[in-house]
């Protein structure tokens, strides 16, 4: 070690000099207090020796300047005096010093002494290593965590999450959240909502999660329907994450014009269904994302019809599973009776307000996540677009002109409107009605399917429980079906000053009595069919079916009227 030694007397200071060099120590020497102080400053010994009384500053005054200067470290002081005095080795210990010596004594005893505050010396080096790493490790997990909470602000959309149909809630048990939450509105209008939940807990939970994000709202902006989207997000899921990881999630699709949930559940709680007549459960549950291969993987969904003024609720396990002091979870019992016996109007911070009171003064082990969805069927009824003159059949050239063609075969898993609006969406002409365009492809298509190839009734959703009983009895024939074709075509116009898309749309069905449907409907707003037909006669400037009803071209005018591409 090197060894600071303070002594003013010539024959002591050589004599102990010559026995710490014997030992092995690196000796620096001062003759008074004062001089000793500079070289402390100056030199950074290991270990400090000094005599007791000297001219000037004294040993304990030494000491306490020097104890000082090292703090928050450990100095070793060691007294080396010639006076064995008790109050002297007390006041020495008082000050700082490690040990207080009695001259004359040994080398040996010396040596034992300072390999004590050698081994010391190492253990606070050790220590501050230590201090050092962690901090440094420390310094690092909070840049991580930094970057990590921008990523996880950008992916989650809080603008979406403020639409006025949802609500959400989420109570991490850790710095990071497993759970998410998202919304986003398809282009007609309809509401699709997402809750995940991540395997285990904090920043490795949330980076879980992270993938299912972009897919999902990029193709709700598109059009595509949840069974779609899930199956994208499975296979992101299985290639991103290690096969031990696996993701939670439910997925609905609100349609807030038709009053139609449709729900895929993979590994949450059943969500909730709650109107005037109580409750009802989505209860069909899948596996979780990740979990299983493509061709293994289940997309079908849970239907529901809804009345207005009723709430979806989806939630993570992490709610029903909140345990109080006593270990009682929160339980789905609980959760049923919070739910029924609120108003509406204050359900949500009911549930919130019953979970924190089971919880108590405790924390939840788990992350808690619930998004409600107000389901309110618009009230405004769609205004036709301003100056909305047919586009007379003397069209000049300079348009594009695109069509898909879908087999029995291709129309159970083909997603049809999202294609024909990605093509559309290429031409700067179309680019900025693709949300009209969208509702116009949307309703063609189904009523072609519904009533020209699978043949339902619409007088069915009259009965009791009739939408369901209209859902049900549409996927038993679609998955059935094995005959027929639709074929969709787009087609821009382009006239003096204004510009048109004209969109085909042709069944190889015997047809449907379009007018009698258009009739009733129009008789009552209160009938739960024939609003498609009155929203696209609302919307187009011209809609022509023939006679059978499998054939119908429909007519937009584009916000941006003119010029080819």
């Amino acid at each position: 070690m090197k060894i600071l030694l303070i002594e003013d007397n010539a024959e002591d200071q050589s004599l102990a000099r010559r026995e710490l060099s014997g030992l092995g120590h690196s000796v620096i020497v001062a003759s008074n207090g004062a001089e000793g102080l500079e070289l402390y400053r100056s030199e950074h010994p290991d270990v400090v020796i000094t005599d007791v009384y000297m001219a000037g500053m004294d040993g304990f005054a030494l000491t306490r300047a020097v104890q000082a200067l090292a703090a928050p470290h450990w100095q070793p002081v060691l007294f080396l005096s010639g006076h064995r005095d008790d109050e002297l080795q007390v006041r020495a210990l008082q000050v700082g010093a490690d040990a207080y010596v009695v001259k004359p004594v040994s080398a040996e005893v010396l040596g034992a002494k300072l390999d004590v505050l050698a081994r010391l010396l190492r253990m606070q080096q050790q220590a501050e290593t230590r201090a050092h790493d962690i901090e440094r490790y420390y310094r690092a997990e909070e840049e991580d965590k930094r970057v990590a909470r921008h990523l996880m602000q950008r992916f989650v959309r809080a603008a979406e999450l403020d639409d006025p149909a949802v609500r959400h809630w989420i109570s991490s048990a850790a710095a990071f959240s497993g759970d998410i939450v998202a919304a986003q509105r398809t282009p007609d209008g309809a509401l699709h909502v997402l809750l995940a939940d991540g395997t285990g807990h904090g920043l490795a939970a949330s980076i879980n999660v992270l993938p299912v994000l972009a897919p999902f709202y990029r193709m709700t902006e598109k059009g595509y329907g949840i069974e779609s989207i899930v199956r994208e997000l499975n296979a992101k899921i299985k290639d991103f994450l290690p096969g031990d990881r696996f993701v939670a999630a439910t997925l609905a699709a609100i349609d807030l014009r038709e009053r139609v949930i449709e729900v895929w559940n993979g590994g949450n709680p059943e969500p909730v269904l709650i109107g005037a007549h109580g409750s009802r459960a989505f209860a069909q549950r899948h596996v979780p994302l990740g979990v299983l291969p493509d061709e293994e993987f289940d997309d079908t969904l849970d239907m529901h019809g809804f009345a207005d003024g009723s709430q979806l609720y989806l939630y993570s396990d992490g709610l029903v599973e909140a345990e109080n002091a006593r270990g009682e979870a929160f339980g789905n019992e609980r959760l049923a009776s919070t739910l029924v016996n609120a108003a509406a109007a204050d359900r949500f911070e009911v549930l919130k307000a019953a979970v924190a009171d089971h919880l108590g003064a405790g924390a939840a082990h788990d992350d808690i996540s619930v998004l409600m969805v107000e389901c309110q069927s618009p009230t405004e009824p769609v205004q036709p677009p301003a100056g909305r003159a047919a586009p007379l059949a003397a069209a000049r050239g300079g348009g594009w002109r695109g069509s898909l063609r879908l087999s029995a075969a291709e129309i159970r898993y083909v997603d049809a409107v999202p294609i024909l609006l990605g093509l559309a969406g290429q031409f700067e002409s179309a680019r900025h009605g693709t949300d009209r365009l969208f509702v116009v492809l949307s309703e063609l298509y189904n009523n072609a399917l519904d009533h020209g190839l699978l043949r339902l009734d619409s007088s069915l959703k009259l009965h009791p429980d009739g939408m369901e009983a209209y859902l049900s009895e549409r996927q038993s024939r679609l998955t059935v079906l094995a005959r027929g074709e639709i074929e969709l075509e787009l087609e821009q116009l382009i006239g003096p000053g204004a510009g048109w898309l004209r969109v085909s749309c042709r069944d190889s069905g015997s047809g449907f009595d379009h007018a009698g449907l258009h009739a009733a409907a129009g008789a009552t707003g209160e009938l739960p069919f024939g609003r498609g037909l009155m929203l696209l006669r609302a919307m187009c400037a011209e809609l022509d079916f023939n006679a059978a009803g499998n054939h119908v071209t429909a007519t937009l005018q584009l916000d941006h009227g003119g010029g080819g591409e």
